[in-house]
């Protein structure tokens, strides 16, 4: 980006007014955008707007919102991260950033990515709005990104070696600084490790692809009575179990299907109290839905996973807000 004129050019460029003029006017000052306070249930979010995507921070109670960015391409795919002292994000917008169903149709279908849609990276200066494009890490395909605690932003690729003189996959960890991006490491992998082979992974922060991951580790349930109930529930398809969910102040029954040692959350849950299952309100998602469960504080953020889209955020068992339109919502950190 190009540095704004000296404030000195500035004043020059700007027509002296006679004395008496100056002395005559009302001074008017431009009030300043009010900062938006940051609670337990202000969000990140993504939204449409015109032809681009707008990066907010929003406050569903009060619905107050403030426009971090906005950014000149469309919302699909978009996921971001946040450095630890809230000062830049970056916001990525791929193919791989869509919500899949476990089987048959998603309740809430995606709309095909064009030929003409190509993998893009932003960085943002958050108190600015100032946004700049930037290359890709120059190999592999960018599966996680975010910041580390000295503020660089990390890039962290899969790459399939073709010509068989070594592992089939590689992941390489990137910095990017000075405008480029230099390889920090790289590790044989495997499909189900991915970039976790990569010390580094550990050291990135905020970010919305790790808010809205589905993966969890299931707890039995040992109450007779809430499986009665929830047995009535359980779907044909997908393969799966009844597992407890305990996250916060909430406690939780849902499907989990299989995924290694762990399970993904789909959409069939309810609420639990007092040995009852309850049902959420607007609560549309499905079986053959994957979904992230976010709680801080009294709230609890439902929305589809990876996506983070047609996000539903409940007080108790009360819903205080949803959009049909908002992508990559996540808790801002406090």
């Amino acid at each position: 980006m190009s540095p704004g004129l000296p404030l000195l050019a500035l004043l020059l460029l700007v027509p002296l007014a006679p004395a008496h003029a100056e002395e005559g006017a009302p001074k008017q000052t431009k009030p300043e955008a009010p900062v938006l306070r940051v609670t337990e249930s202000t969000v990140s979010l993504l939204e449409p707007s015109g032809d681009g995507c707008e990066w907010a921070r929003f406050e569903p109670l009060s619905a107050a919102r403030q426009v971090l960015a906005k950014l000149a391409v469309d919302c699909q795919g978009g996921a971001t991260a946040l450095s630890r002292d809230g000062k830049r994000g970056a916001a990525r917008f791929w193919r791989g950033g869509v919500s899949a169903p476990v089987v048959g149709r998603p309740t809430f279908p995606e709309k095909f990515p064009s030929p003409a849609f190509r993998d893009r990276l932003f960085l943002v200066e958050l108190a600015t709005g100032a946004v700049e494009e930037i290359p890709l890490p120059p190999l592999g395909e960018l599966i996680e990104f975010g910041f580390d605690a000295g503020g660089r932003l990390l890039g962290l690729s899969m790459q399939k070696v073709t010509d068989g003189s070594g592992p089939p996959l590689m992941a390489h960890a990137f910095a990017y600084q000075d405008g480029a991006w230099s390889r920090l490491d790289s590790k044989a992998t495997t499909e189900s490790s991915g970039t976790g082979v990569l010390a580094l992974r550990k050291q990135l922060g905020e970010r919305s692809n790790r808010a809205l991951d589905p993966r969890f580790t299931p707890e039995e349930i040992d109450d007779d009575l809430l499986l009665d109930q929830l047995y009535q529930l359980t779907p044909e398809q997908p393969d799966g179990e009844w597992t407890s969910l305990e996250r916060g102040g909430y406690t939780l029954a849902l499907w989990g299907t299989p995924f290694g040692d762990e399970l993904l959350a789909t959409g069939l849950l309810r609420k639990v109290e007092k040995g009852k299952a309850l049902a959420l309100p607007g609560h549309t998602f499905r079986e053959n839905d994957l979904v992230s469960i976010q709680v801080r504080g009294p709230f609890l953020l439902v929305s589809l996973a990876d996506s983070g889209g047609h996000p539903r955020l409940y007080r108790g068992r009360k819903l205080v807000w949803s959009s049909e339109g908002a992508r990559a919502v996540t808790f801002w950190p406090k």
